[in-house]
């Protein structure tokens, strides 16, 4: 392999929506050949992004202790998600804690953002820390305030990668916590749309899924206005039995939500689904996940017996 075939190879992976995995396959052998004749943090760190997107966090830890064995910041703050959710098999706060703080310390500011938002939860919580709300609540305003100023910001990465919408998420539950509840609204909004287009770029990102769970969630216990939804309020509808009705390219789809052996089920297009996120990462129309194109869905109304408690 040459180094012009390997960065073709990296570069076809990354424009493709729906890699096969002789794609996957070259995308490995291409980084591997870069690893091992460029020696540049940055293509351990994508590979160990690679292996996070297929679940296999072993591999993904190897690359990451990798990149940061040459100093390169992003990966102290993947090793500090990785210890903090226990992605390996171990929860360890006191690892986590180190390498998020050594992200905290680094120049580059969106890597700073990421690593100090996570100590403000282990401070949230009391993890490794003495629990501290004060702190908890002071650091993300701080951190809404610079995310949402990229004028402000000098990363590696481009600005656009910057907004988090967990920051926003926990911002919005903090205005709510005081009643604010209009800015609340306002908040949760917003993340949800940014994090819409995320998850349209990566599917499969990890964690993205469940973040926006969370967010649809937390929506719907500030808000009494259920007429104005769309396909991602589905994780909030298959809590119970209903139909889920929306119009694509002049079709029209449902989806069900139905009663089962084991509780709920969700059916769409002679598919069945277990849950809303099961749903999420896998159902399609025409070929293309619904999650690519879930701003084409139109018309969406809540149809059947679906009753709030």
């Amino acid at each position: 392999m040459t180094h012009k075939e390997a960065m073709q190879f990296i570069s076809d992976y990354y424009y493709n929506d729906n890699p096969t995995e002789e794609d996957k396959f070259l995308f490995v052998e291409a980084q591997h050949f870069l690893i091992n004749t460029q020696h540049d943090p940055r293509d351990m760190h994508n590979l160990a992004f690679f292996y996070l997107e297929e679940r296999k966090f072993d591999l993904e830890y190897k690359y990451l202790e990798m990149s940061a064995e040459y100093g390169y910041y992003p990966a102290y703050e993947e090793l500090g998600y990785i210890w903090y959710y226990g992605q390996t098999g171990t929860v360890d706060y006191g690892k986590a804690f180190m390498y998020l703080s050594m992200g905290a310390e680094c120049d580059d500011d969106i890597v700073r953002i990421f690593c100090e938002f996570k100590l403000a939860d282990m401070y949230r919580y009391g993890y490794f820390v003495d629990k501290d709300e004060a702190k908890y609540r002071r650091t993300i305003e701080s951190l809404y305030d610079k995310m949402t100023t990229p004028s402000k910001i000098h990363s590696v990465f481009s600005s656009e990668y910057m907004y988090s919408p967990e920051i926003t998420m926990r911002l919005a539950a903090i205005r709510a916590e005081d009643g604010r509840n209009d800015e609340a609204r306002f908040l949760l909004k917003e993340a949800k749309e940014h994090l819409a287009e995320l998850i349209r770029g990566n599917t499969n990102w990890w964690g993205n899924i469940e973040i926006m769970d969370e967010i649809v969630s937390l929506m719907h216990e500030v808000s009494t206005d259920d007429t104005r939804i769309d396909i991602y309020d589905l994780f909030w509808l298959s809590k119970k039995v209903c139909k889920l009705v929306f119009i694509y390219q002049n079709r029209r789809f449902i989806v069900n939500v139905v009663a089962d052996e084991e509780g709920l089920s969700i059916g769409f297009e002679n598919r069945w689904y277990r849950t809303a996120r099961d749903f999420f990462e896998k159902a399609e129309i025409d070929g293309k996940k619904i999650v690519f194109i879930y701003d084409e869905l139109v018309d969406v109304k809540v149809s059947g017996n679906y009753i709030d408690s």
